[in-house]
């Protein structure tokens, strides 16, 4: 656990999901291309690399229309830690869409281990997404409410018709201003960033959601980017719903492959000889935090699992435990909060780190550790009150971001049969395993909410150096069989992780790391296949 925070920050996931707006996908004027100036500042509270720049500048809300409101968009940049040997510079993103991008390069206790090759020869510069504190933050403000039965009517209606409601309360003192929140005006941002350092060619380092957003820019000016690597590519095709859908399978996958993991090292945790044995220690600390128990479906069962008396039923008896597993915790799950009214599971901090943390198989010792009682937070001081300030504006300026972000792009279709899924989850047993791919896939989130643009033009014809994508087989969030959209659109040099982890560079996968380095100095890669997080560790 870092230093300075409550917890590992980790690199945020994609989303905790067509008619065009006058602006969506027009060639910006000429007067728009006008180079703007850095007004230099002082860096975000969270920011702590030493050497870090920030600073901030204006640009038209509308790239077609010069005269629109003008916005105000934040950089930073980290010179090269060797200048002699400096190669360009690095644009980053950590995904989200939303994720904060301070942190991403400019603070080391936030889950990143930049490799030396990176941080010595590579300027590293961040462009703070449109919407998002430090640029100009969307303005969302729920109405002033008279009595409860104003409060009820409106707690529904940001359920039945959420999209709108979140779209209408972000309006602020910019009208228009949430429909503009698009991938492509975030690569003009980039663009108008990169004129205003001064920069000729930029590289890209995109995590996630940030593939998406590297891959459009490189598609808009390919003249002006040199390397790409695309780390955890998502599946533009699948935005934003069947996207949220396919997660639920995802982290049920590598929740299983987790406790696996878990049990597979019973001598060191003492949670189980079996993955079930390690789910169900899992939960009963859940229970004690709250009183009622996690959800979501447990792992498959072995023959170990079968009570006293019963293991002469062999394995067919342990696949009718597997396929009766749902319905066995979710009636668990009844019980409980009859017998202790008002428990959510939701309220469980391990039940919320594990939600957090699976994604990056680096995290699986501490999260283990945290579930049997052993682990020992490092002596550290307490986040500032600036710090946990800033963290909380940051969380509710994601969630702002992305409800208006996810509607605005959303080109899939809603799954209807989903919504009693979503209600439940929701409103009953707050089951974060759920509610996200629930929630957005059933089309609850965006509903009133119609998108404005389509999926921004992807194509790597222009560009003079292929891009790098990394890919694993057990990836949660951008799951591996959506990997083909970008890769063929750019024509990515893919290379296979053959695991876990959702983000691989700077995240202790130092095989991935190298292959990286080695792109980022040669355009060059000479595999196609790299060892999962653990297999890394013994290389």
């Amino acid at each position: 656990m870092p230093a300075k925070f409550p917890a590992k920050a980790l690199p945020l996931s994609l989303g905790a999901a067509l008619a065009l707006t006058a602006g969506a996908l027009t060639a910006p004027s000429a007067s728009a291309d006008a180079d703007p100036q850095i007004r230099w500042e002082a860096c975000p509270p969270t920011v702590t690399q030493p050497g870090a720049e920030c600073g901030s500048f204006v640009t038209p809300m509308r790239y077609d229309d010069p005269a629109s409101p003008k916005i105000s968009v934040g950089v930073m940049r980290i010179p090269a830690g060797n200048p002699a040997a400096g190669r360009g510079v690095l644009f980053g993103n950590p995904g989200g869409p939303g994720g904060d991008a301070y942190t991403y390069f400019g603070n080391p206790d936030a889950g990143f281990e930049w490799p030396e090759e990176i941080t010595n020869e590579w300027d590293r510069v961040i462009v703070q997404p449109r919407g998002l504190l430090h640029s100009t933050p969307l303005e969302c403000n729920a109405p002033e409410l008279a009595d409860a039965s104003s409060a009820a009517k409106y707690q529904l209606d940001s359920f039945v018709n959420s999209g709108a409601v979140s779209r209408s309360s972000c309006q602020g003192s910019r009208p228009g201003y949430p429909e503009t929140i698009t991938t492509e005006n975030n690569a003009r941002d980039w663009d108008a960033a990169r004129r205003a350092l001064g920069y000729d060619k930029i590289s890209i380092m995109g995590l996630s959601y940030g593939t998406y957003l590297g891959a459009t820019y490189a598609s808009l000016f390919p003249a002006t980017t040199d390397r790409v690597v695309l780390d955890s590519a998502m599946d533009p095709d699948a935005q934003w719903q069947q996207l949220m859908r396919d997660q639920q399978g995802g982290y049920e996958a590598v929740l299983n492959e987790y406790f696996a993991w878990v049990a597979a090292n019973n001598a060191i945790y003492g949670m189980g000889e079996t993955p079930l044995q390690a789910y169900q220690y899992w939960s009963n600390r859940v229970v004690a935090e709250t009183g009622t128990n996690p959800t979501v479906t447990p792992p498959p069962a072995q023959v170990g699992d079968l009570p006293p008396g019963l293991a002469f039923a062999g394995q067919a008896g342990a696949d009718a435990m597997t396929a009766t597993g749902k319905a066995r915790v979710e009636a668990e799950g009844v019980v409980s909060r009859f017998l202790h009214p008002g428990a959510n599971q939701i309220t469980s901090p391990l039940f919320n780190r594990t939600r957090l943390m699976l994604p990056q198989a680096m995290n699986w010792d501490t999260l283990a550790r945290m579930t049997n009682g052993t682990y020992e937070a490092p002596a550290s001081e307490e986040p500032s009150p600036a710090v946990v300030e800033e963290l909380q504006g940051s969380g509710i300026a994601l969630m702002n971001l992305q409800a208006v972000q996810m509607c605005n792009e959303n080109i899939t279709a809603a799954d209807y049969g989903l919504i009693p899924s979503a209600i439940w989850s929701t409103f009953v047993t707050g089951d974060l395993f759920t509610i996200p791919s629930a929630g957005i896939g059933s089309g609850a989130y965006c509903s009133g909410a119609a998108p404005v643009t389509g999926k921004a033009p992807l194509s790597g014809a222009g560009l003079a150096t292929r891009p790098l994508q990394i890919n694993a087989t057990n990836d949660p969030q951008t799951v591996y069989s959506g990997r083909g959209t970008i890769a063929d659109a750019m024509g990515s040099q893919l290379v296979t992780v053959h695991g876990p982890g959702h983000g691989h560079v700077g995240l202790g996968n130092k095989v991935v790391d190298r292959i990286v380095v080695d792109y980022l100095r040669s355009g060059e890669v000479h595999t196609t296949d790299a060892p999962g997080y653990f297999e890394a560790l013994a290389q």
